[in-house]
């Protein structure tokens, strides 16, 4: 304890920068009052950090940045013990510092973003990261931890839309989405202006009102989930990201298990991810170059990033005499948008709401591709979790609300992320709604993902007659429904009900 207290301590003039502007909004004299903060902000996540790169920064002895006695002792044991094993010697306990000091500005320079400067927010937000994910948190996504309380889970029962009434008896419809044996996903179809988003976002804002802890990660392609008669942002708290001229802050390709197998399978999933995208030029053979060029990317950095794979991708073919083709070109093009950036541990970044649009000017491989890597890093870590909690009727807990508006844009890709979480994630409190224009979107999955719904509702368009039989039965049609009406499946019900969702 000596020895550390006359060390010096240093993270780097980034860290620096972000932590001199917390300083100023909040009022802090000295500078080893932020550096504490975003140390312990950075030790509350579990994964290790990556180690920071750049210039030094400004020198803290040991004995000011934890202080002495006691203080000290606590600090150096939380450290050593985040790191699951005693430093080799005082250089690896300053490594350690130095990654924790950085990765925790990053995420406190977040929150002051967040906050937009406003020092009452900024303390507000990061009171919230501190409340334990016990009681009503329950129902979120923690810092990776595994949720076994059932206090606060309530049994959500949604009317389907304002109206929610069966056309015929007039008696009222409602969805029970996490109740014992149903499926919480949901698909919404119908025509422009049938009323297929009011409905959803009607019923989103509902959860939001009786299950406050859940958040919200939503897609929105035309900018319908944020006017002013849908507000999904203001009902969810949520941060509008507009990439690439606002880049989502997460560590996209992080991975919890760096063992050798696992790198080895998420550098295959990145790669049959990737391999997916239409108007991607990866035949087989790419196909396998791509998997060992996601492998060494993973393996050589952290946080890794598609640039990184990218540049993986160009020393494999290199090395094997290739020349350079349409995969590479496709990474090419992707590498020249600023995406993601890796601010955030996927723990952190799906604990919070967020609306990602990705408006019109997009090239189509650029909106696919942030669908795609962001669907499986919620995959990847939503899917590791424990089974969410229930109560003692087996109502389960939600940890997650995924949205994507205009699904149709996404169905027939065959994302692996998509598939996982609308097949594996209930169990794990994932809720997945996608909204669309009809059942013939849904027909070149290979999956049957409508199988897999525990509500589809329909509303008036023209479809194919076949995918509207395999949907509502026989002798329905879409197209002459009236306004406000859909037809709705709840569950196992063997037969769907025409029901007045919105007048």
């Amino acid at each position: 304890m000596d020895q550390i207290a006359s060390t010096s301590f240093r993270a780097t003039e980034d860290t620096d920068g972000r932590l001199r502007r917390l300083k100023d909004t909040l009022g802090f004299a000295n500078h080893n009052i932020p550096a504490r903060l975003a140390i312990a902000r950075s030790l509350s996540v579990p994964e290790a950090p990556a180690a920071p790169s750049g210039d030094a920064g400004m020198i803290i002895r040991g004995q000011n940045l934890f202080g002495t006695g006691t203080d000290a002792a606590t600090w150096v044991s939380l450290i050593i013990e985040h790191a699951g094993r005693a430093p080799k010697d005082v250089a690896e306990f300053q490594a350690w510092v130095r990654a924790h000091w950085a990765r925790g500005a990053v995420m406190l320079s977040s929150l002051l973003d967040e906050a937009d400067g406003n020092s009452d927010e900024v303390w507000r937000l990061i009171a919230e990261t501190t409340v334990p994910t016990g009681g009503k948190r329950s129902a979120g996504i923690g810092e990776g931890n595994a949720l076994n309380d059932t206090v606060g889970i309530v049994p959500l029962v949604l009317p389907i839309g304002e109206v929610s009434q069966d056309a015929l008896t007039r008696s009222e419809v409602s969805w029970p989405l996490n109740a014992p044996g149903g499926s919480p996903h949901a698909a919404f179809m119908g025509g422009v202006g049938s009323g297929k988003t009011r409905t959803a976002t009607f019923m989103l804002r509902a959860i939001r009102q009786h299950y406050p802890p859940v958040p919200l990660i939503a897609f929105d392609f035309k900018g319908d989930m944020t006017d002013d008669k849908n507000a999904l942002d203001r009902a969810f708290g949520a941060t509008v990201l507009a990439p690439p001229h606002q880049p989502i802050p997460l560590d996209v390709l992080a991975i919890a298990d760096r063992s050798p197998t696992g790198v080895t399978l998420a550098a295959q999933r990145l790669r049959d991810s990737l391999a997916t995208l239409k108007g991607a030029g990866f035949g087989a053979v790419q196909k396998g170059l791509l998997g060992d060029a996601a492998e060494q990317a993973l393996r050589a950095h952290m946080p890794c990033r598609l640039a990184d794979v990218r540049d993986a991708l160009k020393q494999v073919y290199a090395a094997r005499g290739r020349s350079e083709d349409g995969a590479i070109t496709t990474l090419d093009d992707l590498c020249r948008f600023d995406l993601f950036r890796p601010d955030l541990v996927p723990a952190e970044f799906f604990g919070r709401s967020w609306v990602i649009r990705l408006t019109a000017e997009l090239p189509d491989l650029v909106k696919v591709s942030v669908v795609t890597l962001l669907t499986d890093a919620l995959d990847r870590h939503l899917n590791s979790q424990p089974d969410a909690p229930t109560d003692a009727a087996g109502n389960r807990a939600l940890r997650v609300l995924f949205v994507i508006d205009e699904a149709r844009r996404i169905l027939g890709n065959s994302l692996p992320g998509l598939s996982g979480l609308i097949r594996l994630s209930r169990s794990k409190g994932g809720c997945v709604i996608l909204i669309s224009q009809g059942p013939d979107d849904f027909s070149g999955e290979e999956d049957e993902f409508l199988n897999e719904m525990g509500l589809v509702v329909a509303f008036r368009t023209n479809a194919d007659a076949k995918a509207v039989r395999r949907i509502v039965g026989p002798g329905a049609t879409l197209v002459t429904l009236e306004k406000g009406q859909a037809w709705v499946k709840v569950g196992a019900e063997p037969v769907p009900r025409r029901v007045i969702a919105w007048r």
